[in-house]
């Protein structure tokens, strides 16, 4: 982490020394579709569904040239799914919502195609847990990686459509590590489609 931060930072200050890269501040808002892959396995249920909620938070792109933007985000966003008919000794009893609730920190890459306005997005994405509801033991932390589409319009607007995909157990569990979760498709992982609008602002 130490060497991340490191290198974070030289990245930074070499970017506000470069005097032709454009730096813009802003901020971004939008919903969230999340679920859970193997959600059900885990839990005597019938199955699940996902949570329809929201993400917030702010942005700084930094334009290198017509065709790459590196554009860091810090966002608040709420995750989670749905268990359906939870059972207990073969009854369904009810519905019970699960919430895992994160501060995203993004390193979104945009790539314009052609010098327009339309643009591709790679991102690696580090999550961490700051509050949930109906799950035992948590990991404290997810990574994940996310891809997309976006429009920035020449007043300062932009919108997002991305996918984003957990890669990190939601119970820290390690493939190989324990005789039941030595499967992969025995994992829990985090999966989110956003759709996002966003502002930049001219220094």
């Amino acid at each position: 982490m130490k060497k991340i931060t490191l290198l974070l930072i030289a990245i930074l200050t070499s970017v506000i020394s470069y005097g032709q890269v454009k730096i813009k501040p802003g901020v971004k808002a939008g919903l969230n579709f999340s679920d859970f892959t193997n959600l059900n396995t885990v839990n005597n249920t019938s199955g699940n569904e996902g949570r329809t909620s929201f993400h917030i938070g702010g942005t700084v792109s930094f334009k290198f040239t017509d065709l790459y933007t590196l554009h860091p985000e810090v966002l608040y966003s709420e995750q989670g799914a749905e268990l359906k008919g939870i059972r207990i000794n073969g009854t369904s009893v009810s519905d019970v919502k699960i919430k895992a609730n994160y501060l995203s920190f993004v390193v979104n890459n945009k790539f314009f195609l052609g010098r327009g306005r339309f643009n591709l997005q790679v991102a690696p994405v580090i999550d961490i847990l700051v509050s949930n509801e109906n799950i035992n033991d948590p990991s404290s932390f997810d990574f994940s990686v996310m891809g997309g589409v976006g429009y920035n319009f020449p007043f300062g607007l932009n919108v997002d459509v991305r996918y984003k995909q957990g890669i990190t157990d939601l119970f820290g569990r390690n493939v190989g590590t324990n005789a039941s979760t030595t499967n992969i498709n025995d994992l829990v992982l985090n999966q989110v489609f956003q759709l996002s609008l966003g502002y930049e602002f001219d220094l």
